[in-house]
């Protein structure tokens, strides 16, 4: 009987592991960056990098991180030094098309409403119809694909013509944004969710809010309940107090500050309802004039809320508890701890994980800036104060844009 033969393996077969044991070697890198050079290192890794799985257990380890911000009218702002995240900025700003020379022309149209994951949402007219007749694209400036989304159908687009004829509030009070895909609890659910999103658009009528999601996964507009000003709170009973500003984002939940009424109104995308939350109490002439909801961890809610003060603004920091069923405890925020700010024209631009991001406008600290905090307990201690872009101009509308992956479907 013949002796086997041996044949003496090559050094990449012997180093050869299974993808699932290299993943979880992959997984212990500390940092984005770490994983970013084993990335480009070899086939193999690259291969296990860019699962779905994987990278959802990275997003889960690590946070986002600030790349920069996108004007309204198209254009990148990275982030520079010594911004933690300018390296990777600087390389998204070289790869990716943010003048957006890939979709439909004409380009100059284009406005961008939202940015979420990688994903650009944008819109431009759409003829006669007004805002409800907007085209909508949702695209992807790395790898420079993009998805036109279907019109609102006119049985769904009627009811805002039916306000407009009674008045409807002028070009400029709707709102078009990206609604996160939620929690998912398996793999199949996690391998759609990578390709899907949804959108949401909302209009302020007359009488009523009008609101409307579009879900990637159906193809498809649907009516979300549109309550009357009235029946959400008797605070909206003057137009003055039915303006929707700036939307923060927390636990499942959209939140903007309506007008001078001292409320907040939530979209609760769960439940796919509205709903009215009590700002904190305000001493006279010291009026709350801009927030961000922000996720506190614990079961808490934060918020940043800048105040007018004799010196220019105060920036003050307070908490809520969540209930059981998601609900928030209305009327009962916790002050935490206030900070005075040396200046007094700025805008907040978004919130992440411990740090606040503003659009400060003043000529001799002109940028953009993160103020770092400690989120244990309840962002109490600011322990950082960063320029993320210098000189940036005052005139231009900013989004703030994290490292993600995206895909789109087609």
């Amino acid at each position: 009987m013949a002796s086997p033969v041996h044949r003496p393996l090559d050094a990449a077969q012997e180093m050869a592991l299974p993808d699932d044991i290299l993943a979880e070697v992959l997984i212990r890198l500390p940092s984005l960056a770490d994983l970013g050079r084993a990335c480009a290192a070899c086939a193999s890794f690259r291969r296990v990098v860019t699962e779905p799985a994987f990278l959802r257990r990275v997003r889960a380890l690590h946070p986002p991180a600030l790349l920069g911000f996108c004007a309204s009218s198209g254009g990148f702002h990275p982030a520079e030094a010594p911004y933690p995240s300018a390296p990777a900025a600087c390389c998204v700003l070289r790869a990716a098309d943010f003048g957006f020379s890939f979709l439909p022309s004409p380009l100059s149209s284009w406005v961008v409403r939202d940015v979420l994951g990688g994903r650009f949402l944008l819109d431009r007219d759409g003829g006669e119809g007004g805002a409800v007749s907007r085209i909508l694209a949702v695209c992807d400036p790395l790898f420079r694909r993009y998805s036109l989304l279907p019109q609102i159908p006119e049985d769904l687009a009627a009811s805002v013509r039916r306000q407009s004829r009674r008045g409807v509030a002028p070009e400029g009070r709707f709102d078009t944004f990206f609604a996160p895909i939620g929690e998912v609890k398996s793999a199949a659910a996690g391998a759609v969710a990578e390709t899907s999103f949804k959108v949401i658009w909302i209009a302020e009528c007359p009488d009523k809010l009008v609101a409307f999601v579009f879900s990637s996964v159906t193809g498809q507009w649907r009516a979300i309940a549109s309550p009357s000003w009235g029946d959400l709170s008797p605070a909206f009973s003057r137009p003055a107090c039915r303006s929707l500003l700036r939307r923060s984002y927390a636990y499942g939940c959209f939140y903007w500050m309506i007008g001078n009424s001292g409320n907040l109104l939530v979209l609760d995308m769960c439940r796919m309802n509205f709903s009215v939350l009590n700002l904190p109490s305000s001493p006279p002439g010291h009026d709350i004039v801009e927030c961000a909801i922000v996720e506190a961890g614990e079961g808490k809610l934060g918020m940043f809320a800048f105040r007018n003060c004799i010196t220019g603004y105060a920036l003050q920091i307070y908490s809520t508890t969540m209930q059981n069923k998601g609900k928030v405890v209305a009327s009962k925020w916790s002050f935490e701890t206030a900070i005075v700010v040396p200046f007094d024209e700025f805008c907040i631009l978004g919130a992440n994980i411990g740090e606040l991001f503003l659009k400060v406008s003043p000529s001799s600290m002109r940028g953009c800036y993160s103020l770092g905090f400690s989120i244990n307990p309840s962002y109490k201690i600011l322990e950082f104060v960063r320029r993320v872009i210098n000189g940036v101009p005052p005139s231009l509308s900013f989004m703030y844009a994290t490292a993600n992956t995206s895909s789109l479907q087609g």
